[in-house]
């Protein structure tokens, strides 16, 4: 009984934490998605109020440390000044990029390439300036405030795990120290009802004896003899019995 108590209680704290671990793995893929769309939507508003700054058609008074400049500033105001990031614009008058910037970049699975595309021309019906900017590892960046959120949840998980521990190991001990108990007393019971059984077997043995049953004295005094060790036995019996629920 013992054994199949333990292994349900074990099977039924694993199946609560499996469930709990699943439960705060979707909250925190949750988290990390809105914050991604939240950090992708500060780096388009940066580059937005970028091209409504500065003179994009007339790209050809813009230089690259300009650009940046502009693009630091307008990340900085959407709290996405320390993003590192790399740029290229395109235009029909010329073409200029940071000094990082390279084609393979954009097509990097780890990069987040944001493209802005503005007023096409009439004539050839493409598009007549393009800017690229790219953040390399940019999830890093998106998701490094959730460290201490997953540190909390690690912790956390830890905790009911070290706390179902300690109540296990206390429930065990507990019942072990109870059988122990018992066994103690039901040892100690026995070798205390173990003499008065005897003396009132052989009392009453005796009073089968063909001398005995002619003598009232010796009948009087086996019946003596067998009442008073039936008296011991019930006082044995209820100090063993307080003992016991002690």
């Amino acid at each position: 009984m013992g054994k199949i108590s333990t292994r349900f209680i074990i099977v039924f704290f694993s199946s609560l934490l499996a469930g709990f671990v699943v439960i705060q793995y979707s909250w925190v893929q949750s988290l990390q998605e809105s914050r991604l769309e939240k950090f992708k939507m500060h780096m388009q508003t940066g580059i937005h109020q970028t091209v409504m700054d500065l003179p994009l058609k007339r790209s050809n008074h813009l230089t690259s440390s300009v650009f940046e400049a502009v693009l630091h500033r307008n990340f900085s105001i959407n709290e996405m000044g320390n993003i590192p990031f790399e740029f290229s614009f395109v235009s029909d008058s010329g073409h200029f990029a940071s000094r990082g910037f390279n084609e393979k970049l954009q097509y990097d699975s780890s990069s987040l390439t944001l493209t802005y595309l503005l007023e096409s021309n009439e004539w050839k019906n493409l598009p007549d300036e393009m800017l690229v900017v790219v953040i390399p590892v940019w999830k890093k960046y998106a998701l490094k405030n959730m460290l201490w959120i997953i540190a909390a949840l690690v912790t956390l998980t830890l905790m009911v795990v070290v706390s179902f521990i300690f109540a296990f190991v206390f429930i065990k001990r507990r019942q072990q120290s109870f059988y122990k108990k018992r066994d103690n007393v039901i040892k100690d019971m026995l070798q205390q009802l173990e003499t008065p059984l005897c003396t009132v077997s052989v009392a009453a043995e005796s009073l089968r004896n063909v001398q005995v049953m002619h003598d009232a004295g010796k009948i009087n005094y086996y019946q003596q003899v067998i009442n008073e060790e039936n008296r011991r036995m019930n006082e044995q019996v209820s100090k063993i019995l307080r003992d016991f629920e002690e």
